[in-house]
């Protein structure tokens, strides 16, 4: 332990050290550094990474969501619109964990930059509900496999899947959730190729797989592939999960996982190869209308003991994932808006209780308008994200330049061009989808993407620093000589946290505070007067020129 020498400065003297703190390493091996930056030292190698985001390579949901859009379009315009999608996503997400995994936030906290820290608290709202529902919809599928083989009311299996699922991610992804992703991957992957030759042994062959014509008459406002292109963007949820796994990256790994981990490699897989079985299943296995429930009935039907462990493999891994981005999400969100501060564990546990009551309530109709509306909205979020990557790139050449500014006592409320450009575009992809018209199922989301984006890539031509900072006097960023290695401990906490996301706090003589402590509604509001006050102090000073003259 050791102190900074500030001769002749009247601050508090921040209380430093160059190695983690036992006590956030506690917390963080159960909370992932949930409403902090992650440090270097709590980053994970490219295979552990990979092992951890598998979880989301294992959705019943895209096998089945590839079959649906071949039997509205036709196998060869879905064909062409899934591999749109996956070279798509593949793309954006190389630019989305670049930025996650450089700068170590979650979405809530570089969704400050965006929208400012009020605008903020409603992402973190919106991405634990939609992962929620995935919750929902993914542990439905394991219930529905279970009842199928061991018979029993559909309700007991609820309360068993939930039951099963919440354990599984108490322990945070560095913990827990790589290793037993680990251990499921192998089961899914031989899963996925016994279903395909079970099926082609038990059913034979149909050489007509791969060139089946639409087997509805649906209206469309565009070409078929098209219109697959667009059931994808749907579910861009993905790419904030992207971003929430990729902070946890090293930085020297970027390259890597940005082709590999959460790129083009992984979405051809998990979309595009996915997407074939789907497809083949469907048409070589007889069953009655394509659904995900339809497809997971005929899997257990076939493989008996063998697919129930199958689908429950499969689907466990990527409820994983979304079990435990929706505990983080609760966790931030109540801490932010009601100061209400519950481990993450807890929030996990309170997901599974609310997962169930839905459940319980068969509203599967419901998640489902629910998701092609927040569809609209979280399209619109990563238009505007990705916009925002690139200004900075642009405008920042230096690296420190380049720190996105997310701690609560230095971001605004609110960013005027980010949330106008996210409420507009969100409200005109509702409406079209309101309409409930092939011109709205068809093209709301990609308006909402090109008027959220084009919104904020015009304000930004208009942009003032206050859109995004608070100007204050008395950073610690400025104060150390390594922000990502030095720890500063938080006068209110107690724990020591990594520079970069330290600050000092004017309710408290000026004494360093955490991001997670700064949360505070005093903190908030000395910040905004101090911020106030350098700003009045500024305009106030004479111009040199004039006095010259």
């Amino acid at each position: 332990m050791s102190t900074t020498e500030q001769a002749n400065n009247p601050l508090p003297t921040l209380v430093v050290r160059d190695t983690d703190d036992p006590d956030v390493v506690a917390d963080a091996a159960r909370d992932d550094y949930a409403e902090h930056v992650v440090p270097r030292t709590w980053r994970i190698g490219r295979a552990g990474m990979a092992f951890a985001w598998s979880s989301l390579l294992t959705a019943m949901f895209t096998v089945v969501l590839a079959a649906t859009a071949a039997s509205i379009v036709g196998t060869a315009d879905a064909i062409i619109g899934i591999a749109l999608a996956s070279a798509t996503y593949g793309l954006i997400n190389y630019f989305m964990q670049k930025t996650a995994t450089t700068s170590g936030l979650t979405v809530g906290l570089f969704s400050r930059s965006l929208f400012g820290y009020s605008g903020a608290a409603l992402v973190t709202i919106v991405y634990a509900l939609t992962a929620i529902w995935f919750a929902v919809f993914e542990g439905s599928v394991v219930a529905v496999a279970l009842q199928t083989y061991f018979g029993g009311p559909i309700e007991l299996w609820y309360v068993v899947v939930v039951a099963l699922s919440v354990p599984l991610v108490l322990g945070g992804v560095r913990v827990w959730l790589e290793r037993v992703n680990k251990w499921l991957l192998p089961i899914f992957v031989a899963g996925m190729v016994g279903a395909v030759v079970w099926a082609t042994l038990a059913y034979g062959y149909n050489p007509d797989w791969a060139d089946q014509p639409p087997a509805t008459t649906a209206v469309l406002a565009g070409p078929g592939w098209l219109y697959v292109f667009v059931i994808y963007m749907g579910i861009y949820a993905t790419m904030m999960y992207t971003f929430d796994f990729a902070r946890l990256a090293r930085p020297k790994d970027i390259t890597f996982n940005g082709w590999i981990t959460f790129g083009p490699v992984f979405y051809f897989f998990s979309y595009f190869i996915n997407g074939l079985i789907g497809i083949y299943l469907v048409a070589v296995i007889p069953q009655d209308g394509v659904s995900e429930i339809g497809v997971v009935v005929s899997i257990v039907k076939l493989m008996g003991v063998f697919g129930v462990i199958f689908i429950f493999a499969t689907q466990t891994k990527i409820n994983t994932a979304n079990l435990y981005l929706a505990s983080s999400y609760l966790e931030s969100f109540f801490a932010q808006v009601f100061k209400v501060r519950l481990p993450r564990w807890l929030w996990a546990v309170v997901v599974g209780v609310v997962m169930l009551g839905v459940m319980f309530l068969d509203v599967f109709s419901f998640i489902l308008q629910w998701l092609s509306y927040q569809g609209v909205i979280i399209v619109a979020w990563v238009a505007i994200a990705l916009v925002q990557m690139a200004y900075r790139s642009r405008k920042n050449a230096s690296k420190r330049g380049r720190l996105i500014e997310f701690r609560p006592g230095r971001v605004p409320a609110v960013n005027p061009g980010g949330l106008g450009a996210w409420i507009i575009s969100s409200i005109v992809g509702i409406a079209l989808l309101t309409t409930n018209s092939p011109f709205g199922s068809t093209w709301a989301l990609p308006i909402a993407f090109v008027l959220a984006g084009g919104i904020y890539a015009l304000a930004l031509l208009f942009a003032r620093p206050t859109w995004f900072t608070l100007t204050r006097p008395y950073d610690p960023r400025d104060e150390v000589d390594d922000i990502w290695e030095i720890r500063v401990q938080c006068h209110n906490c107690k724990k020591s946290y990594i520079a970069v996301e330290m600050d000092r706090d004017p309710s408290s003589n000026h004494q360093a505070i955490c991001s997670g402590c700064a949360n505070g509604h005093s903190f908030r509001a000395a910040s905004r007067h101090e911020a106030d006050t350098a700003m009045l102090s500024a305009s106030s000073e004479p111009d040199p020129l004039h006095q010259a003259k």
